[in-house]
């Protein structure tokens, strides 16, 4: 198998079982404020997983230089992107659909509590609505992970060289 699709395949499963971990442990609906560190968490992580694939690439590869390994790891990040967002599509669809419904609720708590007016609460609850769909959720994740794709890509493959 291509190192690429299974590196991208081992990020997608180890990503899938955060994802129920996380639910597990409540981060989907009791304790949301520390999804945004455990999010962070993942996303190091993940970086953990380009290193490896790097190393098996630059093994695989009898001239490696940067450009090698920035086009891989490049790949690896369009790899993962894809099969992960088919991942969140059907796990906020089939496995998770109360989540946007659960994270409303405790923004509503929130704005309860820090809205200065009735209007400031209106306006700050109708682009909550807004946001906390699936299809934004999805265009906002995905642009985070390619940004952060992007990053391991042009800084990682500095740091993995021939032996």
């Amino acid at each position: 198998m291509n190192t690429t699709i299974k590196y991208a395949l081992y990020i997608v499963g180890f990503s899938t079982v955060w994802l129920f971990v996380e639910k597990m442990l409540g981060y989907h609906n009791t304790i949301v404020d520390w999804l945004f560190f455990t999010s962070l968490l993942w996303l190091i992580c993940v970086g953990v997983f380009y290193v490896f694939f790097l190393r098996a690439e630059r093994a695989n590869h009898p001239v490696w230089n940067y450009k090698t390994g920035f086009r891989a790891a490049l790949m690896l990040t369009l790899y993962w992107l894809l099969g992960y967002t088919v991942v969140k599509l059907l796990y906020f669809g089939l496995f998770n659909a109360e989540y946007f419904n659960d994270l409303t609720l405790r923004g509503r708590e929130w704005l309860t509590l820090s809205a200065t007016s009735e209007e400031n609460f209106d306006n700050a609850t109708k682009m909550m609505e807004d946001f906390l769909r699936l299809t934004p959720y999805l265009m906002i994740t995905v642009v985070i992970e390619l940004i952060f794709g992007l990053i391991y890509s042009l800084l990682l493959p500095a740091f993995v060289k021939n032996k």
